[in-house]
């Protein structure tokens, strides 16, 4: 496409492109019309199955990273998957506005982000059929959703909210295509790693009290201290206590420590 066709000459050809092996172009120059990105990555979640990468233009060290490592666990902990898990409107979000409070010092992102040189991460979480308005979430049904990750790498400014203001304009086209082409309705994927989900909460449970496991599953998801504290309703003083004594007990000493215990974790049964 023309370096200067406009963002409605860019859908249009997004919807030419449907079912064609020009989509995945088509879909980048749509979004760049709007948006400036370095990195495009497509996932299909499912609270049934492990994600499944349909796009990404990583090399092979970063798809290592973030494709292979990341999908036999630790997207567990990505505040994009549990944000469309918990049934978020769908939309364009940034990093900062999903993630917990010390999210950006956690050993997450300095896995997924800072070891390949991206620094922010700007998502477009879509669902067939959104949740109506008022509605509770479930997390009996196996719910199904693509999220369309656009990632920038160090030195280049975060997304802002212009950025989100003008990704969300085209949303609509955009989410409809995305959808059509890679269809997240239907069977979901093969239920390889299925019980992910309940295998982290069940991280630590033979060494750890209940009040252990919940602070180590919210430092892991990027907590800071005050913010575990106010989720559960609790003492700083006391959530510094049972952090010392989780770690105490998993002979661990760091974040980074209790990040490798638990991917490691995860990994046993993921492959």
């Amino acid at each position: 496409m023309p370096a200067a066709a406009g963002p409605m000459q860019a859908l249009a050809a997004l919807v030419s492109a449907l079912h064609t092996p020009r989509f995945t172009d088509a879909l980048r120059d749509a979004i760049g019309a709007v948006c400036a990105f370095d990195s495009m990555v497509v996932t299909a979640y499912s609270e049934a199955a492990r994600p499944l990468s349909l796009y990404h233009d990583f090399d092979d060290v970063q798809a290592a990273i973030n494709i292979s490592f990341y999908e036999s666990g630790p997207y567990l902990l990505d505040p994009f998957f549990l944000a469309g898990r918990d049934r978020i409107r769908p939309g364009a979000y940034r990093l900062i506005d999903l993630a917990p409070d010390a999210f950006f010092k956690s050993e997450y992102y300095r896995t997924f982000y800072r070891r390949i040189r991206l620094s922010d991460e700007l998502g477009l979480i879509m669902r067939a059929e959104p949740p109506a308005p008022g509605s509770t979430p479930s997390h009996k049904d196996p719910g199904r959703w693509l999220v369309m990750s656009l990632a920038r790498r160090v030195r280049r400014p975060k997304f802002s909210a212009d950025d989100i203001a003008a990704v969300n304009d085209v949303f609509p086209v955009v989410s409809a295509a995305v959808l059509a082409h890679w269809k997240p309705e239907g069977e979901a994927p093969a239920a390889i790693g299925a019980n992910l989900p309940e295998r982290l909460k069940s991280f630590g449970s033979d060494l750890l009290s209940p009040r252990e496991m919940e602070i180590v599953q919210l430092i892991l998801q990027g907590h800071s201290t005050p913010s575990a504290a106010a989720v559960l309703g609790i003492a700083e003083g006391t959530v510094k206590v049972h952090r010392r004594h989780a770690y105490a007990k998993l002979g661990i000493v760091s974040q980074a420590e209790l990040f490798s215990r638990a991917t490691r974790y995860l990994t046993d049964i993921a492959l």
